[in-house]
């Protein structure tokens, strides 16, 4: 009998322990490319078929000699085909857009009104590239691509402002959209919908007190079909949207509301597209949230929400005051998923040295943007909260304001965020709104086990296909024997 105990014992542990090691990420297969830093550009690209697009462009120091590659890997991250593309040497890329079966790239110059797009076939690696004078612009934002036509949003290099623009390739045909007015105006999501041919701009406006929305329909050919116009709820103003995809019938608005000051954010909101008003959407405070705060220490967050549902109470607004980066709306079967990064601006002093014991401050210099923690959100089909929850981010910051953080949704409904650190990979799974505190670290794997990464440079991580992502960036690498090698690394995470 001890002994059948024992091991019945044995068996509930393993039976435990299963589930627990599934979760554990592998790194089946590992590309290493013989690239520096010092003189090659690389971008990594997700492909539908589950393969990667690995472009990389080879310059001397001077700028002036330069070969452009673009090359495709399997699943495996075995090499599919390769092909190379003359370019101008001051080309630098920008953005991409997939479109099967082709994968579009803008490249911009050191003309402010050239850019060039190259056009890659994704089973055959066919190329072909042009260059275009986009004469309206001196920068391009966002860029995007239904049934072969081109949709840019930029920088007008006449006002500053932000400005969208249909481009025919075949012909060159380029028509400035009506699109943004206000000096506070700005796009807030770009969405191409090829199942019912038409392109969808969120666009934010602002007179400084109050902010709406206004979703602008175009066709295939540039031409406006529909103009909604969100309305205001009474003392709501709506910041920033997602637009969903489908009929014009099912889409909804998935975004954030503030109140008395713009810049920053108090809760979320969904309503219908073709809501006659806003008060038919639904919207859901901070306190609202179930994990929203929870990358505060317990005590903290007990005194914020305390505090602040005395203060709703009360009829005042809440001193909360959060500024939101949202990530592009992702699709499940059930819903929707809405990811976000809490930020807020650093300073440092600039300060000058007027001789001995006389230092003066100038002011202070905007030093980048530090994130506290990122969000995600589940809603159902029809907009309505199902759960939301929450990854702290310790010492994460970029020097503009960019995504830091991965979200992937995952087949079996979970969701995963995950962000580079040196040689590592921090990332967090999130089963709806059940909240782990736990930081969880993943060790990115050499060739051999006796191999030591020296540094890591430049590092990223994107999401893949199914359950996997890509983890890349620069590295030296010391082995066992020999001297150390420069390497451009690709790791493939399953989690």
């Amino acid at each position: 009998m001890p002994y059948i105990r024992t091991l019945l014992t044995l068996l509930l542990h393993v039976v435990i322990l299963i589930p627990v090691l599934a979760q554990e990420p592998s790194q089946p297969v590992r590309l290493e490319l013989p690239f520096t830093s010092e003189n090659i550009d690389v971008e990594v690209i997700a492909l539908p078929d589950s393969s990667l697009l690995v472009y990389h462009k080879s310059s001397n120091a001077w700028q002036t000699k330069a070969s452009f590659h673009f090359t495709k890997y399997n699943s495996q991250l075995e090499q599919v085909w390769s092909d190379t593309a003359s370019l101008s040497p001051d080309s630098y890329y920008i953005r991409s857009y997939t479109e099967q079966p082709y994968t579009y790239m803008v490249f911009g110059a050191d003309d402010q009104q050239e850019y060039t797009f190259v056009q890659l076939h994704n089973a055959t690696g066919q190329l072909a590239h042009k260059r275009y004078e986009l004469d309206p612009l001196d920068a391009i934002y966002e860029y995007q691509v239904l049934h072969g036509n081109f949709f840019v949003i930029g920088r007008n290099k006449k006002d500053q402002k932000q400005l969208m623009l249909y481009l025919n390739p075949a012909n060159g045909h380029l028509k400035p959209l009506p699109s943004v007015y206000g000096d506070e105006s700005s796009f807030s999501d770009l969405l191409t919908d090829p199942e019912y041919n038409r392109v969808d701009a969120v666009i934010t406006e602002s007179n400084g007190r109050i902010s709406r929305l206004q979703v602008k329909s175009f066709d295939t050919k540039g031409k406006l079909l529909n103009n909604y116009f969100i309305l205001q709820k009474e003392d709501k103003s709506l910041l920033n949207a997602e637009v969903t995809p489908g009929d014009s019938t099912q889409k909804l608005l998935i975004g954030t509301y503030g109140t008395r000051d713009l810049r920053y954010n108090q809760g979320f909101f969904t309503a219908p597209l073709g809501a006659t008003a806003i008060a038919d959407g639904e919207f859901y405070n901070m306190l609202q949230l179930k994990n929203f705060l929870k990358y505060m220490k317990p005590r903290r967050e007990e005194r914020t929400r305390r505090r602040e549902a005395k203060r709703l109470k009360m009829g005042r607004t809440p001193r909360y005051h959060y500024r939101l980066l949202l990530h592009d709306l992702i699709t499940t079967p059930t819903g929707y998923v809405l990811a976000a990064e809490a930020y807020y601006p650093q300073y440092s002093s600039n300060t000058r040295n007027m001789g001995i014991d006389r230092t003066i401050t100038l002011g202070q210099l905007q030093d980048g943007y530090k994130r506290t923690h990122a969000i995600a959100l589940g809603f159902d089909k029809n907009g309505v909260l199902l759960w939301d929850n929450t990854f702290p981010l310790v010492g994460v910051s970029t020097y503009e304001l960019t995504h830091a953080v991965e979200v992937q949704s995952l087949p079996d409904g979970r969701v995963l965020m995950a962000y580079p650190r040196d040689n590592t990979i921090i990332y967090h799974l999130m089963d709806e709104d059940k909240y782990d505190r736990e930081e969880t670290e993943l060790e990115l794997l050499t060739y051999e086990e006796d191999e030591k990464v020296i540094d890591t440079d430049q590092a990223g991580i994107i999401r893949w296909y199914g359950n996997s992502m890509a983890a890349f960036g620069f590295q030296r690498i010391k082995p066992k024997n020999g001297d150390n090698r420069m390497v451009f690394y690709i790791n493939k995470l399953t989690f």
